[in-house]
């Protein structure tokens, strides 16, 4: 087996999630240029509305490709569960958000990629050990 292979391999869950956050990133991203630079709505309110859709694309990534979770049962628990952490990382982000932008005097499109790889790291762990945790059984929480 090849280096590059065994990578791949040992490394394949990490790979999938930094894959499906980008996808996801790349939606924040759009939305909130759009949002703001075409509509000309406010950067926060901006961010908000992108982090809303984003949500959506990352759950069903997560849940089905990243962590393997095709349990259609739990989903509603896990729907939950996850919204949970979205809001709280939607309050992180908004705050993370208006001190690099107004303090640091970061431009917004930065400062929602510096703040969303911030979260990104905080989540994979609450995702992995938490809401797509398997059990010996094969199923979540």
């Amino acid at each position: 087996m090849t280096t590059l292979t065994s990578f791949v391999l040992k490394y394949s869950k990490i790979l999938k999630y930094l894959i499906s956050g980008g996808s996801a990133a790349a939606v924040n991203l759009s939305v909130i240029y759009v949002v703001t630079d075409m509509f000309h709505v406010w950067y926060l309110l901006s961010s908000v509305v992108a982090n809303v859709v984003a949500f959506f694309v990352s759950f069903f990534l997560q849940k089905f490709w990243t962590f393997n979770n095709a349990s259609v049962g739990l989903m509603k628990k896990q729907l939950m569960l996850y919204f949970v952490v979205a809001a709280m990382n939607l309050v992180i982000n908004t705050m993370l958000m208006y001190l690099f932008v107004e303090d640091f005097h970061l431009h917004y499109l930065i400062a929602q990629i510096a703040t969303s790889a911030l979260i990104a790291v905080e989540s994979y762990f609450v995702y992995q050990h938490l809401i797509f945790k398997r059990s010996d059984l094969g199923s979540t929480i």
